[in-house]
């Protein structure tokens, strides 16, 4: 883990060695205890579920805070590819964003406009906050740091998100792509059916067109040794709630097998 102390993306660096990173979500986590649970459980990192999770800005903040002190990244599944929210995301302390329902490179350009600063975008420029640990920095400084720390997940959640994967994973300041299988999913009309072909198509598209422009790709749904093979070092694990829910149906299962004599 790194010295949470330092003004660095600990994700970022792990990527730039060749080393897998391990993420997961958090949907109903909402105390400063919840990054050290998810360091404990051998995580680098999580992203606050924004966009189906009900937290307000001050919870994703003190979140975030908790993570950087951990010395984990954290990361915020954004509501809608805005400068308004990716703004609020950045302030608040993450230090990379998982923006939605991409479907275009226009959007993906969108998307990094908000999330950096002039002039890569076009970000309100920030005084000091948790990103910078509140040290007293010059502007250009602040710009510069995080500009190269600030990390940018394209989420495709829609055929013709897949269909552009090529052209969105082509846009400067894009570090990875993700597939969003739920709502692709449905929009292939197989809801929840992560074996359909076209849903592993789409996983295969989009790593394949990462990687050729040397970006990273969130491992995610059920293929995720075949995605590891094909260069994803991004792997991201389930929610805060499935966790608990899986350990404690076992839990309660094992309590059960007790009483049946």
């Amino acid at each position: 883990m790194s010295d949470p102390m330092l003004m660095v993306n600990p994700v970022k660096r792990k990527l730039a060695s060749h080393e897998p990173v391990l993420l997961m979500s958090l949907r109903q986590l909402q105390g400063p205890d919840a990054a050290m649970i998810v360091r404990e459980c051998g995580f680098d990192g999580f992203y606050v579920d924004c966009e189906h999770g009900m937290y307000s800005w001050a919870q994703v903040s003190a979140l975030c805070t908790g993570a950087l002190l951990a010395g984990l990244m954290p990361a915020v599944r954004v509501r809608s590819n805005s400068c308004a929210d990716i703004g609020a995301a950045l302030d608040g302390g993450a230090l990379c964003v998982i923006v939605p329902h991409v479907s275009s490179s226009r959007e993906a350009e969108d998307a990094v406009r908000a999330a950096k600063y002039p002039p890569q975008g076009q970000r309100s420029l920030a005084a000091v906050g948790p990103a910078t640990r509140y040290r007293s920095l010059s502007a250009s400084e602040n710009i510069r740091l995080m500009n190269d720390q600030t990390m940018i997940i394209a989420m495709l959640e829609t055929a013709a998100g897949v269909a552009a994967a090529d052209e969105i994973a082509a846009v400067p300041g894009i570090d990875a792509l993700m597939i969003g299988p739920g709502d692709l999913s449905v929009e292939f009309g197989a809801p929840a059916d992560m074996g359909n072909s076209l849903i592993k198509a789409a996983y295969m598209t989009a790593v394949t067109a990462a990687g050729r422009h040397g970006k990273q790709f969130v491992a995610n749904g059920p293929y995720v040794d075949e995605l590891f093979a094909k260069g994803a070092r991004i792997l991201l694990g389930t929610t805060d709630v499935s966790y608990l829910m899986a350990g404690a149906r076992q839990g309660a299962l094992a309590l059960r097998d007790k009483t049946i004599t």
